[in-house]
This record gives C-alpha cells, sequence and structure tokens, in this order.
C-alpha cells in the first residue's frame, strides 16, 4: 500500500524477512499483491532475522497465479 501511495506501480525486487527458524515465504494477501504488482521473473529473497536466505522469483513462488489475464472485459 505505500507503494501505491507514493506513486509506484511496479515491483522490481521483493525481501520477505521475519523472526523464524526457516527463511519464510509470503503470506497469502502479500502473494496477491506481489502477483499484481509484480512480473514473474521478479526477484524474491526469503530470509530470517538470523540471517538465513532463499533466492527465488514471484513466478516460482505462485504458479497459476490469477491475473488481469483472468478477467474478462464486457
Amino acid at each position: 500500500a505505500a507503494m501505491v501511495a507514493a506513486g509506484e506501480t511496479r515491483l522490481i525486487e521483493a525481501l520477505v524477512i521475519a523472526e523464524s527458524p526457516r527463511p519464510v515465504p509470503p503470506c497469502g494477501g502479500c502473494r496477491q499483491k506481489l502477483a499484481e504488482f509484480g512480473g514473474p521473473e521478479v526477484p524474491v529473497t526469503l530470509c530470517t532475522t538470523d540471517g538465513a536466505a532463499r533466492q527465488t522469483t514471484i513466478g516460482e513462488l505462485l504458479p497459476g497465479a490469477f491475473g488481469v489475464a483472468h478477467m474478462v472485459a464486457r
């Protein structure tokens, strides 16, 4: 929401960090926002507060994500 309020509309990279034993994936609401504002090639880094990290992309996190292409214009 802060990104859109600042006038930005496209993600170029995302970082998810939490106090967790393993790198944590984004929640459902965040996944939808990633799909709406970033393409499948956008890099996503999943991290822990202890420094563990895993690299992925929006496309790898969200295969078959719902998007604008699923809506029918009438």
